[in-house]
């Protein structure tokens, strides 16, 4: 497959960078429902709910993640996914925020706060 049809993915965690890749196709499931983008999608910005990520590599080979939740952000064939837990195999949510420390923010209400402070100082 020629590389100009396909997208740059990168996959960040809080604890930064999880995983970066190549490929043809990616699929994820926000708030509104399951997506599938390909090279020269629309630019979206949307909010991931717990499910899979599947990467279809350039070696055709699919790459699967698990995530909680995050947002996600396609602009000019890049694939920006910022989720709060990944792994490679699927995991036990309830049990997961249930160890989850009370005085951590999640991504999402980190970037609300982050948000806020910088219209405060303004």
């Amino acid at each position: 497959m020629s590389s100009n049809k396909t997208i740059n993915i990168a996959i960040s965690t809080p604890s930064g960078i999880y995983y970066e890749t190549e490929a043809s196709i990616a699929t994820f499931t926000t708030t509104e429902g399951q997506i599938g983008l390909m090279h020269q999608a629309l630019p979206f910005l949307a909010a991931l709910i717990p499910s899979r990520i599947i990467i279809k590599e350039l070696n055709n080979q699919n790459k699967v993640f698990y995530i909680d939740r995050g947002i996600v952000e396609f602009k000019n064939n890049l694939l920006s996914l910022i989720v709060n837990h990944i792994d490679i195999k699927p995991f036990d949510l309830e049990t997961k925020i249930l160890k989850k420390n009370d005085t951590k923010y999640t991504v999402i209400e980190e970037l609300v706060l982050k948000k806020k402070i910088a219209q405060q100082k303004k």
